[in-house]
């Protein structure tokens, strides 16, 4: 009898043992084929892997800019508002502090105009800047600059305030792609 108790406990450890096993073997499947598909991606894209949220920053507007109506609390709140219905985290003002290793999204627009001229050209950055480990010898973390969308473009100064939405728009919508191709949803 206590044979058969001693072999129906080893059976069961072997069962359990290879069921362990096997589950592991599988989770390192699940990771290596997850390493793979990183890999295959761009190294943009690539950058974008694990970014938990972002803080939105827009700048450089300018007096021309402005005086067609615009202001850079009106691009902040569309940017943060198409993040948020992508399911994008946005992290506020006080949460990027807490956190200032975090990541943040600038929105630059800068604008050029002539006397002379009724149009206002223009361009539109959109860079992901988040902390970035360096390869030297010193064990240090900088921030860099690891996501990028541009344009420019000219237009009447009545068009200038749709016309630049649009590229803003544009290149979140190509961000907020790449995040989802980078962090698929699980």
């Amino acid at each position: 009898m206590k044979h058969k108790l001693f072999l129906i406990v080893l059976s069961v450890a072997a069962i359990c043992t290879i069921g362990i096993v096997w589950r592991q073997g599988r989770s390192r499947d699940a990771v290596d084929s997850e390493l793979a598909r990183v890999g295959e991606l761009s190294y943009q894209v690539q950058s974008l892997v694990g970014v938990k949220g972002v803080w939105v920053l827009v700048d450089y507007l300018d007096e021309d800019a402005m005086s067609t109506g615009v202001t850079e609390d009106q691009f902040k709140q569309d940017v943060e508002s198409e993040l948020r219905l992508a399911g994008i985290k946005v992290n506020s003002r006080e949460e990027r502090s807490a956190f200032k290793d975090g990541a943040y999204l600038h929105v630059d627009i800068n604008t050029v105009t002539y006397n002379d001229s009724p149009n206002i050209a223009f361009s539109v950055s959109i860079e992901l800047s988040q902390p970035v480990g360096l390869r030297t010898g010193l064990s240090m973390s900088v921030r860099g600059i690891t996501w990028h969308d541009r344009s420019m473009g000219m237009c009447p100064g009545s068009a200038f305030a749709e016309r630049v939405r649009q590229d803003v728009k544009a290149g979140v919508d190509l961000f907020i792609d790449e995040y989802f191709i980078a962090n698929p949803e699980k």
